[in-house]
């Protein structure tokens, strides 16, 4: 179809192209060729009399053009994936879409298994896609995964929300420490020279950047840490803990689910941390479509299950042999 003697299909094809900045990138997002991608991007350009992408050393970079279209052809192609996706009346349990949600594998981990419980029992037909929260552009993680990763929802702590979208709270949590159960050294509590001088467990990002909150504060404290090992998931956390005088910082609900499974002691922070706070995010756009309505109010749902206040118990705690 034309529009002003453009073909609108060659929107989804400068859409990949301007976000990928290259033409074999955008052909394999487009499942075509390199010849055909080549092809559209030339016929781009003699409509908007602009290269639209030109050559920086070994790299495509979008011209002033090309940065200027890139956000109003994501704004177009959303609202018409709305319009063809929007149905009528929305059944949850005829709906056949696939969610696609950015968090941590710690959100992931505390309250999307409860989310996938649900689905399965009321909306069988819905596929969630979950994916880790990538390393951002700009500090910029919200709009890394919203525009660049397309994906629906993404959950990150307060602190790094982008207020360009719409929010909702949906946890929270606090930070406390895991050491090994068996290890005579932190029998009881842990003290701060004890945790300046332990070797500790982390979660970075695969370019080796730690952006959780625990490193963060102890930054702004002045407070250095000898870390041991870093890892790329929480998950894996606890493996490099047991049978060691290690120690972790991860929040308490997280904490007392690898107490199940691992030879662990829960112990108190020997500082105080700021309450983590998570805030889900998604596009403006998608307050109008019914099914995403629902699986917000859905995950609003089972995080407010979650987010009770935390059951005064003793901070010391082991799981069971």
């Amino acid at each position: 179809m034309r529009y002003r003697r453009l073909d609108l299909n060659l929107l989804v094809a400068l859409d990949a192209l301007l976000s990928e900045c290259s033409v074999s990138r955008a052909a394999e997002r487009l499942h075509l060729g390199q010849s055909a991608t080549s092809s559209a991007l030339g016929r781009l350009r003699e409509h908007f009399n602009d290269p639209l992408l030109v050559q920086v050393g070994r790299r495509l970079e979008p011209t002033a053009l090309g940065l200027q279209l890139l956000p109003k052809v994501r704004e177009a192609l959303a609202l018409t994936r709305e319009i063809v996706d929007a149905p009528v009346e929305f059944d949850p349990a005829t709906c056949t879409r696939q969610f696609t949600l950015v968090a941590s594998d710690y959100v992931i981990g505390v309250l999307m298994p409860a989310v996938s419980r649900e689905l399965a029992r009321i909306a069988p037909g819905v596929r969630l896609n979950l994916r880790d929260l990538p390393a951002p552009r700009d500090d910029d993680v919200v709009s890394e995964a919203l525009d660049y990763r397309r994906s629906d929802w993404v959950i990150v702590p307060e602190r790094r929300r982008n207020p360009a979208y719409p929010h909702e709270a949906i946890l929270s949590d606090r930070l406390c420490c895991i050491v090994c159960a068996q290890h005579s050294r932190f029998v009881e509590s842990l003290n701060l020279d004890d945790y300046r001088s332990a070797e500790h467990v982390v979660r970075a990002f695969a370019d080796g950047r730690n952006l959780s909150m625990d490193s963060a504060h102890l930054q702004e404290q002045g407070i250095e840490r000898h870390i041991a090992v870093s890892v790329e998931s929480f998950a894996l956390i606890p493996e490099f803990i047991v049978g060691t005088a290690r120690v972790a910082t991860v929040f308490r609900r997280q904490a007392q689910r690898f107490a199940q499974r691992y030879h662990l002691r829960i112990l108190a922070a020997p500082l105080v941390f700021p309450e983590a706070v998570q805030v889900l995010q998604w596009h403006p756009y998608q307050d109008l479509d019914p099914a995403m309505r629902w699986f917000r109010s859905l995950i609003l749902e089972q995080a407010a299950l979650l987010d009770q206040p935390v059951t005064q118990s003793p901070v010391s705690a082991s799981s069971p042999a």
